[in-house]
Order: structure tokens, then sequence, then C-alpha cells
């Protein structure tokens, strides 16, 4: 499958249209989203500054995606849609990556105390927070197609997968005190 023709298709599930049965059906294509999400976080680590252990926390990222959508899937009797479903959180991800790391950029560094951010930074700041609650929002759009679902049930699996990385990537990889 060519970008051009997914593209409107993650567009549209980014938009809250359609769902992850749009998606075609190809291990290989989510295996290419997988190297391609990978790449980008690697990239996007370097952009910021941030490399250290930026292959180790995307492995742990995604594993841990993958691995709660297939056990999500599997609990609803639903195991037959990973791919697609899988290949659609992943590829929305990439999209969202690619909205935050200009926000993370325009932010710049982080000053010593929290009460010095300037009125740009804060911003961007909140910006950024809107994007995360976007993707929340569209990752839980697309688990709750994937197990018909109510919404409330998907975002909620969206948002407890969301702090689970979060709370593990910090624990895993929080530099040394």
């Amino acid at each position: 499958m060519r970008i051009a023709d997914l593209l409107p298709i993650v567009i549209n599930l980014c938009r809250f249209r359609g769902g992850p049965q749009d998606i075609p059906y190809r291990p290989s294509l989510l295996l290419g989203l997988l190297i391609a999400s990978i790449a980008l976080d690697l990239v996007s680590a370097e952009l910021l500054g941030v490399s250290e252990a930026a292959l180790g926390r995307s492995l742990f990222s995604t594993g841990l995606l993958l691995s709660l959508c297939w056990l999500a899937l599997r609990i609803c009797g639903f195991a037959s849609r990973y791919v697609q479903t899988a290949s659609a959180l992943v590829a929305c991800s990439i999209v969202f990556s690619l909205l935050i790391v200009p926000l993370a950029l325009l932010f710049g560094d982080a000053p010593a105390e929290q009460s010095t951010v300037s009125p740009a930074q804060a911003l961007v700041a909140w910006l950024g927070l809107l994007v995360l609650v976007w993707k929340i929002a569209v990752d839980g759009f697309v688990v709750r197609h994937a197990i018909n679902a109510p919404y409330w049930l998907g975002f909620s699996l969206a948002m407890a997968w969301t702090v689970a990385d979060f709370a593990l990537s910090r624990v895993l990889f929080a530099p040394p005190a």
C-alpha cells in the first residue's frame, strides 16, 4: 500500500471518522509502520536532545501498545482485528509525533524554575497538552471501534495505556540518582 493511499484513511481516523477496519489487513503494512514509528522516535529524540536510551524507550512503548492492544482484542473475542487495529494505532501515533515534535522544539529548554516559564512557552505547553488529549481521544476512538464498545470504554483504555506507558517508562528509564 502506498502512503498516498493510507494517508487519507489515517487523517480520517484522526478526525474521528471511519475506523480501524478501513486500514487494509496487511501484516507487512503493520511492520512498515512499526519501523517508521521507531525511526521517527529516534530522529525525534536526537532533535530534542534526549537520545539517551531512545531506542529502548521506543521499543518499550511500542511493545506495550501492541501488547495491550492484543490483550484487549483477545479478551473481547476480536483477536482477528489485531493487525488492522495495531496498524491504525501506530499510524495515528506517527501523525501525532509529527505534530508534537515541532511544539517541543518551539518550547525549547525547560527553565530551571517552573515559575520562569515564558508566556510563549506556556502557550506551547498548552498546545502540546491539547495534542496529547487529542491523541488519547483518537486512540480511544480506534479501540472503541475495534472492540465494539462504547466510546467511554475505548477512551478509558487509551487513557490507562498512556498512563501505564508514562509511569513504566519513568521507572524503567529514569536517570540514575
